[in-house]
Order: C-alpha cells, then structure tokens, then sequence
C-alpha cells in the first residue's frame, strides 16, 4: 500500500486492480489531479502516519500534540491540527490536507487536518502493567493511553507491575519482561518503531545460497587487483567493512563492497533492503540492512579474503590537485590489512602509502575547506556492561587517519554524482543553501557576537563560528562551547537529503554529490551502484528502468533515515535514564532556552530538563530531581 501511495505522489500512469479502490476514494475526496497523462496527488494533500506526544509540561491534564509523519517529500512533518483523533491509530495511513491557516514555506512546519483513514494496519505496540484507581490496567508504553485490553483483574495481579507486553490490535501476544530490567531496552526501542531484529526464513535461507568463494577464475570480466595491499580503516568495533584504499603515489584506489552483485533488482534480499533502508547501531551491536552472512561476512572487505567490489581509479592532479583521469570498474581485491582509525593514526608516519596518501588527502582537505564548513564534533562513545547499563562514557576525538578516509570517500561520492549527473539520471545527496529568514534567527542566537551581516551566506557563518572560537577562547570549557554553537548553526541549515534531482550541497560546497560508499548499510547506495553499472555498460535500457522508479526510492530512504535517527536516539535516551539517579551532581550547558529548557550533560551529552529558564550555552551545575524510564525525561534544578 505505502509503494502504491508513494508512487501516486510522484504521478503514476496505470493503476493497478488492486489499489483501484483506494485510487477511487482518493479521486472522489478530489485529492487526485492528471498531470502529463500520470495521475498524481495534489500539492496540498498528504499522506503518511500519526506520530502522537505529550506536553512535557505537566499543568493539569497533559496536552497532546500530534504530527504527520508524511510520505510525501517535505522537510518538516505537519502538525495535525483536528481534534478528534483518539481513534486514529498510530500504523494508520492517513490522507490530509493543508489548512487553510497552513503554509508550505520551507521555514515553518504546515498545518494539516486528517481527512480520512486510507488503510488500517494492526496497532501494535508495547503495553505496560499500572495500577489505575485500584484496578491493574496495561498503558500504551509511548502515548500513555489506557489501553482497552479485556483482561481479567486476577489474571493481571498474578504478575508484577512494570510488567511490558507486546500487544497487538489490542491484543497481548507475549510478555515482553519488566521495564526496570535493561536487557529488555532493545527490544523495547524495536518494538515501538515497529521493527525487527530478525530476518525471515526465506530471505536467510536465499543469503546463504550464495558460493562463499571467491575465484578470480570465475570473474574473468572483472579487473584483477588481488596484488595490490589495500587497507580498510574503520572504528575498531566495526564488523562491516564497506571501503579500502590503495595509492600507489600517482593512482589511488577506492574499492567499494560490491553489494549490488549480491542484491539484485525485486529479489528477496532487495524487498529487504529496501523496506529496512539503513543498517541501525547501537553502542552494543547493530541490526544491519543485510543478513549478517552478507553485511559481516561475503560482502564485507576482510582481510586476505577474495572480494568483489566496485572500483574508482582516479589520477589527481599534485599541482592542482583537480581529479585528470576517472575509471571506474568492477573487479576483485584482496585486503592486506584491517585497520582501526588509532592504528592507521600510528602508522601515517610509518608507513609509505598510508603517509604518501595523507599527504595528498591532508591538501585536498585543506583546499575543500577554503569553500566548505568545518564543524567541531564531540560525539560520545557509549560502553555498556553484560547487565546492558552504562559502564563507560568517552569523547570520541577525530584523528588524521579520519580525515583521510573522510577526503577519499568525498572524492568517490562527488565522482558518481558526475556521472550519474551527466547522464541526467541519478540518486543526488543534496543540501540546500540556509534561507535568509533562518539567517537572520541564527544572527539573533549569536547577538553577543555583535557581527554585522555579509550579503554571502557562506562568509555569514564562517564569519560566526571564528567569532565563536575567538570568544570562549580563554574558557576552559571552550571546546564544549564552539561544539555546541555549531549544532546550533547545523540547526538552522536545511537537513541534508536525497533527491533525483541534480543540485548543491551547501555544507560541503559541492555543486554535486552523492553515495556511494556505504552499499552494505545504505540502500540508496545500493541504487547509485546499479546506476552507474549501467552507465559504464551503456545499457539505456535498464537506466530507463532504474530512473523510472527513482523519485519513490527518494522519498521512502528520506523517510526511513529520519525513522533509523530517532530509534537510535530513543535507545540511548534510554540507556541514560537509567545511568541517572535522583541526587545525581551533573555539569551541563544550556542548549534550548523556551521552556521547558533544555540542557546537555558534560561530556555525556545526555538530555535534560532544567527546572528554569536559563541563557542558552551557559554552563552550570544541576541536581537530577529525576529519571523516568517510560517517558525518557530526566528532570533537574540548578544549584
């Protein structure tokens, strides 16, 4: 149904029998249009699921507040503005359209209302055991509501309160174990989104029908590179190998998984990929896009293993440091080593590629920064103990060897957007300029700083992010600060997306981009894969067939990706709710002064509540009052 309804937003020519009924109650609601002999949804109507939350202000009873989460290519989800939508359900798809009071400005989030429900999924979710005045009641775990399970009261006071249920159309089908026990996190972040840690039967059983070894006798099509000592350079918890490098002082050599070989057009593992969209981590393990026997084994680059892969030849100018010659080639290597970012770190100096390759990478970095923003990053590395709670919180510090993986992968995913670009066929990486009006409310944030406004947008945040340097830079907490006003600035820039259409990234300074490097986790690059094979084979006829399809594919990874962050975000916000006790003494920066304000913990980052409203980036110390595990929220006043 979601594949059909994408493609209608897009314009579909012939309707299939077995979505004519839902076709007809969309085209009587006027919703439909004809566009170049395609049917097409109208620009103001939109389709997707209702995303339900709380006030996080408790006054009085707490206030709903309710979103799209639309199908429909838009930046910002749509607030629903009807009233009754208690029986809306939160795997409904639902039809809306833009109120009259609405607006699709590209900086403000539309206002729609609900028109009809579309297609009743089974309501699943995750019930918890409460008492309800006296009586034992299961709640819906994330919106809090009662829910109406016919359950008898002896039954429900044989087990603990606490106790989670996997529910299904009100339903309980298992138990899933108590709330206050953190090896049941996984399941509960998985369960709310909706998705699965396992892979069917089938779909296992097609992976493992695959021949696990690699003769180069067998790919006599394929260039052969199993001489040269390619390197990967990855976190040193990394299972799935995507990319490895080989320079030779005048070529350099970027091989990528040839996951596409694996995955095949509507194959079983395609429909998987496609409906999963992104591999999902955690600080513990991962739940990959691809079955474990492809993603960590015949699909990952491991070291003296045979591997099939995707190549980028380029020969790089040391002058101008321009790409003079591109060849891009399926072929088979074989890698000499492993690596984690700290040990390639080590051996820059030592070893000749590695140090012959940073040389050139370090210029190239140097020069792309001249057009190009550099944003400071203190991103944290969780550990968890085999109880599955926090044991261990570092800051995680970009090292040389990042930046020369960072600068290789660049250059692959600008060189596929030529191509794909060239041929006017493609999946672009794209990254709009900042609008004028969020310019303006970035340069209020920063009113401290007293700058005056350059009519370059470019020069207007280079020029913030100096000032801010040069400001905290006698604070001891200076590096907490710039990193924290540059999210600030991130927020404010449109969020990066894939798109058919050719067009800038803003933040790289790109007039193209795209991926290409990360087929085992990414779908999309699975797609920009089989484009480019067939433009190098000059096969039309399947690029016909792969353009055809291309808008639909966008909106559903754009839609998926949004969905991967905030699983990932919901689990470690669940991680830290538990890490925090009452009375706990936190050091914090305030990050949203509105109210509730919110602050960020130092160095952990967690997300907090403070009590009062305070200047944002201001540093100050906090006393938790609280730490609720079913809403995620931690509450805390200052001291």
């Amino acid at each position: 149904m979601e594949n059909f309804l994408l493609s209608l937003i897009y314009g579909i020519s012939k309707i299939p029998s077995n979505k004519r009924e839902v076709f007809d109650r969309l085209d009587k609601l006027e919703a439909i249009e004809k566009y170049q002999s395609k049917f097409r949804l109208k620009k103001d109507f939109f389709i997707g699921y209702i995303s339900k939350s709380y006030s996080s202000i408790k006054v009085g009873n707490r206030d709903v507040v309710a979103f799209l989460k639309t199908i429909n290519p838009i930046k910002k989800d749509p607030k629903i503005i009807s009233r009754n939508i208690d029986r809306i359900l939160p795997n409904d798809i639902v039809l809306a359209k833009l109120s009259k009071k609405g607006s699709l400005r590209k900086d403000t989030r539309a206002k729609v209302k609900i028109i009809e429900v579309l297609h009743r999924n089974i309501d699943k979710c995750i019930g918890i055991l409460k008492v309800y005045k006296n009586e034992y009641k299961i709640f819906n775990l994330k919106t809090q509501e009662k829910l109406p399970i016919k359950v008898s009261q002896k039954s429900l006071r044989t087990l603990p309160l606490g106790c989670m249920f996997e529910i299904s159309d009100n339903k309980i089908l298992n138990v899933i174990g108590l709330i206050y026990e953190a090896k049941n996190d996984l399941e509960i972040t998985l369960k709310s989104y909706n998705k699965s840690l396992d892979f069917s039967k089938e779909v296992l059983e097609y992976a493992n029908s695959f021949d696990f070894e690699i003769k180069t006798s067998d790919f006599k099509d394929r260039v052969d590179l199993t001489n040269l000592p390619f390197v990967t350079i990855d976190p040193d918890d990394a299972k799935d190998f995507d990319d490895a490098l080989f320079y030779d002082g005048s070529n350099l050599y970027i091989a990528i998984a040839d996951v596409s070989y694996y995955v095949t057009p509507n194959s079983l593992l395609d429909n998987e990929a496609y409906n999963r969209g992104f591999s999902i981590y955690f600080p513990h393990t991962a739940i990959p896009m691809l079955p474990p026997i492809l993603s960590n084994n015949m699909c990952s680059l491991k070291k003296g293993q045979n591997r099939l892969a995707f190549i980028f030849q380029l020969k790089i100018n040391k002058k101008t440091l321009l790409v003079s010659d591109v060849k891009l080639f399926e072929g088979i290597i074989k890698v000499e080593n492993n690596l984690s970012y700290k040990r390639a770190n080590e051996m820059l100096k030592q070893d000749s590629m590695l140090f012959n390759l940073f040389s050139l990478t370090s210029r190239l970095r140097k020069k792309r920064l001249n057009n190009s923003f550099e944003f400071s990053s203190n991103d944290v590395k969780i550990s968890l103990d085999s109880s599955f709670l926090i044991n261990d919180i570092k800051l995680e510090h970009e090292l040389d060897s990042n930046h020369l993986v960072e600068e290789c992968m660049l250059l692959a995913n600008k060189q596929s957007a030529i191509l794909m670009s060239d041929n006017n066929v493609g999946i672009f990486r794209i990254h709009n300029k900042i609008s004028p009006k969020n310019m303006n409310l970035l340069f209020n944030e920063f009113s401290f700083l007293a700058l005056k406004k350059a009519k370059d947008l470019y020069k207007n945040i280079l020029n913030i992010q100096k000032s801010i340097k040069s400001f905290y830079k006698k604070n001891k907490d200076s590096n907490i600060l710039v990193s924290k006003a540059d999210r600030t600035i991130i927020s404010y820039m449109p969020k990066a997306m894939y798109s058919s259409k050719v067009s800038e990234h803003f933040a790289l300074g790109f007039d193209r981009y795209s991926h290409f490097t990360s087929p085992i986790r990414r779908y999309g690059d699975i797609i920009v894969h089989r484009i480019l094979k067939s433009i190098i084979a000059k096969d039309y006829k399947n690029l016909a067939f792969l353009q055809s399809n291309i808008e639909v594919i966008c909106s559903k990874i754009n839609f998926l990706e949004k969905e991967v962050s905030k699983i990932e975000l919901d689990f470690i916000d669940r991680k830290f709710a538990r890490y925090f006790n009452k009375g706990d003494i936190v050091k914090c920066i305030v990050v949203d002064n509105n109210i509730p304000c919110i602050a960020k913990t130092i160095p952990h980052n967690a997300r907090i509540f403070l009590d009062k409203s305070y200047d944002k980036f201001t540093i100050l110390r906090a006393e938790i009052i609280s730490s609720d595990i079913e809403s995620l929220k931690i509450q805390a006043r200052i001291i």
